[in-house]
């Protein structure tokens, strides 16, 4: 048989199978979230097969997951880093953002948020600068629930809102590897608002989460044990008993046995809560059995300590002190201090209540040292998380910097002995131009941002934009009926209501430039609602800001013109709008 018809021949055989390999493997991305054991069998079925080293690569990434949903996080660490050599040598950097996100999963659940922070950061400048937003989306989640579980809820906020701005350009990445159900970020978004007591806008997102077509199985199960607190919390009794009844009725899909466990002893909380103690004390007791089997010793101490509660409620304070004690005992182990500080400050108030005041001022001494160490350990964690930050930031701008010195150093070459002619030439032109376009405002603004110190930065991002393929919009914000006395007040209060990768600029006496990386049209619109407030404080409006996005033969220039028609078209349209009809 003639060589090439032979090639082609197994071509047609292979193509195919590669295909419905992909096929099985992008079915188990929800599957790993919403039923883990069935994807665990099916990720076995497909070890059997032979596939190629994207594939094999893609399954462990999986199979990663799995581990994480299924409580198995030091298997998942372990997977996580051999596959993260692995893709090195296959040549396979795109999957590196993808094994670090589970590592830092897998970190965070054992709470050492100190080794996940700078892997999530890596990962997150890997995907901008792979173009992965499927890893984008994944970090960023990630890193808004550890955020939010340490306390920062503005940067919890901030990470969030922008995974879910990047979300639908997951479905536009060539290669798929894996990404979160946008239901888990819409969950993680409710945690946040429920902490800082927004519970109507926690119940949004829980509301937004429920009606996805993705939510099945244990994310279902999650976010009814979710709404159900959120529900109690806002006095709202009947929805709580509900959405617990829901929770309870689909504990069945949860396959992990530890992953059951942690639902149970939630539900033993809000049981608690709602009074039902017969029912919270044998959820916790199942609870308790399980995590003891397995050694689980983190969430031992927990459901110790809510197991106090209990006997608290059951009027039996000797047994709540002897849960307490071991609480303390396994959270001193642990170095688990914030763990620790709860327990004795509920031994403090059980002996306050009888009476026995030494001792209740004895827990309370402990848990104030405890609470100092917890305090110490979170101020620990959120150095390393800003220097990790710094260093990243460090590493970008030296980047930017090469680059801008190669472009100069090929520049010179490239103009040689004309050099100084063109720059005499150059001079006289702007000097021209900043004479004639004086007159005309639209004009003034490119001239003004061309000579302020500003410019460099506002070049390198369009052009780290224009490299990952990421949206970037601008926005201009007309000040001239702002006085320079408030104009340090006015760019206070609008930075407030920006993201911490946004930039704003003024460069003149008239504009102020904001900057908006990975902010579509759409995007920069909602930010454009979020100051009008803000601007007609200080006597102006949202219809004096102009709007622009990025588009890839664009340069500063012709995307600050574009920002300033519509600038003047918005204007317009506003006067229009209020002016009497003939």
């Amino acid at each position: 048989m003639d060589f090439r018809i032979l090639v082609l021949s197994l071509l047609f055989v292979i193509t195919p199978a590669l295909a419905d390999t992909n096929e099985a493997l992008d079915e188990l991305v929800s599957l790993v979230y919403q039923y883990p054991s069935q994807a665990n069998q099916q990720l076995d079925s497909l070890k059997k097969q032979s596939l190629a080293d994207k594939q094999l690569l893609r399954l462990q990434l999986l199979e990663c997951g799995v581990l994480l949903q299924t409580g198995e996080h030091q298997a998942a660490i372990v997977l996580a880093q051999k596959a993260q050599r692995q893709a090195k040598q296959l040549k396979l950097e795109q999957a590196l953002p993808y094994f670090q996100i589970c590592e830092a999963d897998g970190y965070g659940d054992e709470d050492d948020l100190k080794k996940s922070f700078p892997l999530l950061d890596s990962a997150i400048d890997d995907a901008k600068n792979r173009n992965q937003p499927q890893a984008l989306v994944g970090a960023l989640r990630l890193k808004g629930a550890f955020e939010f579980s340490i306390g920062n809820y503005t940067s919890a906020i901030e990470s969030l809102r922008l995974a879910i701005d990047v979300y639908p350009d997951i479905k536009n990445q060539r290669e798929n590897w894996t990404w979160p159900p946008l239901a888990y970020i819409y969950a993680d978004m409710a945690g946040v608002m429920h902490a800082t007591g927004d519970l109507s806008q926690a119940d949004y997102y829980l509301n937004l989460a429920l009606k996805l077509p993705d939510t099945k199985g244990k994310i279902q199960q999650s976010l009814a044990v979710m709404s159900a607190r959120v529900a109690l919390d806002s006095g709202d009794k009947n929805k709580s008993v509900e959405m617990l009844q829901k929770a309870i009725n689909l504990l069945p899909e949860i396959g992990s046995s530890i992953e059951h466990a942690l639902s149970q002893a939630q539900i033993g909380s809000i049981e608690l809560s709602l009074g039902n103690i017969t029912e919270a004390e044998a959820s916790v007791t199942s609870a308790t059995e399980i995590f003891k089997k397995n050694n689980d010793l983190l969430q031992l101490l927990r459901v110790n300590r809510l197991m106090a509660e209990i006997r608290l409620a059951q009027k039996n304070p000797k047994a709540a002190l002897e849960y307490l004690q071991s609480s303390a005992d396994i959270s001193a182990q642990l170095a688990q201090f914030d763990d620790l500080s709860r327990a004795y400050t509920l031994q403090a108030k059980i002996h306050a209540q009888n009476k026995d005041y030494s001792d209740a001022y004895q827990a309370m001494q402990l848990a104030v040292e405890a609470n100092q160490k917890a305090q110490e350990k979170l101020n620990n964690t959120q150095f390393m998380q800003y220097k990790a930050k710094l260093e990243l930031q460090e590493q970008q701008q030296t980047q930017a910097q090469q680059q801008i010195r190669e472009a100069t150093l090929n520049q010179q070459q490239q103009l040689d002995r004309i050099y100084a002619l063109v720059i005499f030439l150059l001079l006289v032109i702007a000097g021209m131009a900043l004479w004639v376009f004086s007159k005309s405002r639209g004009w003034t603004l490119v001239t003004n941002l061309a000579q302020s110190n500003d410019e460099q930065l506002a070049e390198s991002m369009l052009a780290n934009a224009k490299k990952t393929g990421q949206p970037l919009s601008i926005l201009l914000v007309d000040i001239r009926h702002v006085r320079q006395i408030d104009l340090p007040a006015l760019q206070d209060e609008i930075e407030k209501k920006l993201r911490e990768q946004d930039k704003l600029i003024q460069h003149s006496a008239e504009e102020l430039l904001v900057i908006l990386p990975y902010t579509s049209n759409a995007g920069s619109e909602r930010v454009v609602e979020q100051l009008d407030p803000v601007l007609q404080h200080w006597h102006t409006s949202k219809s004096h800001v102009g709007i622009a996005s990025l588009k890839q033969p664009d340069t500063l220039q012709t995307l600050l013109k574009r920002a300033s028609i519509s600038q003047l078209s918005r204007s317009r349209n506003e006067e229009s709008f209020q002016s009497p009809a003939k």
